[in-house]
């Protein structure tokens, strides 16, 4: 695949107009990539990081590999299976992430890879992860976001309204959801402070009700102001975004290629 055929490969759409004017900005994509998703494929990955090479100085791929055996271990997995299997997924991806960094242009930006894990101790994320724990007990609009999320996306259950067994919002699969989810919120709060990059924009293939809270409302928890959100889709042949399914984004239920 040519470097240069890769921007027609994608469609961007910045979540704001202030997402849209850091985009434009230029600094920094952030590429988060999570285990069980057959959605990041190593083909799906190159062409990410080419893409974001020819619109941004530098380009990070971060590997969820925070709480996938809690995942996997809510959905009924054994401690010893949960553990063997989630190791395996985050082998898997970081094989993948590796044959995109090395197929990277070189012409761009290295790009830079890591796991969400190497980043726990710095005082930037542990703030961070700090005040998205806070904002879940005492930002009732923010909480009810982050349980939407990990609803659709992570148990694929329908929205709230359209089913009201308790399963999902007090069982141990919503905890471990929250689990998981709040491990990558910083990035989605303010990736610069931890990354220490004048501006950021987080690239991910759908929105999510999480992002509509952090950059849509005028108080509680919200998105750092050079913190941006974009939705990068592939293109179908008719040009129009591919629409990618709602349930693959499942640590606990999905199945790495």
């Amino acid at each position: 695949m040519a470097a240069a055929d890769v921007t027609t490969l994608f469609h961007a759409r910045p979540f704001t107009e202030r997402c849209d004017r850091i985009r434009r900005g230029g600094e920094h994509a952030l590429i988060g990539v999570s285990t069980g998703n057959s959605y990041f494929s190593a083909e799906r990955l190159t062409a990410l990081v080419r893409w974001a090479q020819q619109h941004f100085r530098a380009v990070d791929l971060i590997c969820a590999d925070m709480h996938v055996d809690t995942m996997l271990a809510a959905d009924g997995a054994t401690p010893e299976d949960s553990g063997r299997r989630a190791r395996k997924r985050v082998k898997d991806v970081r094989r993948r992430i590796r044959q995109a960094v090395d197929a990277a242009s070189p012409e761009g930006p290295a790009p830079g890879s890591h796991l969400l894990s190497d980043f726990t101790q710095l005082p930037e994320y542990r703030r961070l992860r700090a005040e998205i724990d806070r904002a879940l007990d005492n930002d009732p609009e923010f909480a009810h976001a982050c349980r939407e999320m990990v609803r659709r996306y992570l148990l694929a259950r329908p929205p709230s309204g359209e089913n009201r067994d308790g399963d999902g919002e007090t069982g141990r699969k919503m905890t471990a959801g929250l689990e998981y989810l709040g491990s990558e919120l910083p990035f989605f709060v303010d990736t610069p402070s931890i990354i220490g990059v004048p501006s950021s924009v987080s690239c991910y293939h759908v929105s999510t009700p999480v992002v509509n809270a952090l950059f849509r409302r005028n108080s509680g928890l919200l998105a750092a102001a050079n913190q941006g959100f974009m939705v990068v889709a592939p293109k179908t042949p008719d040009g129009s975004s591919e629409p990618w399914r709602s349930d693959v984004h499942q640590p606990g239920k999905g199945t790495a290629p």
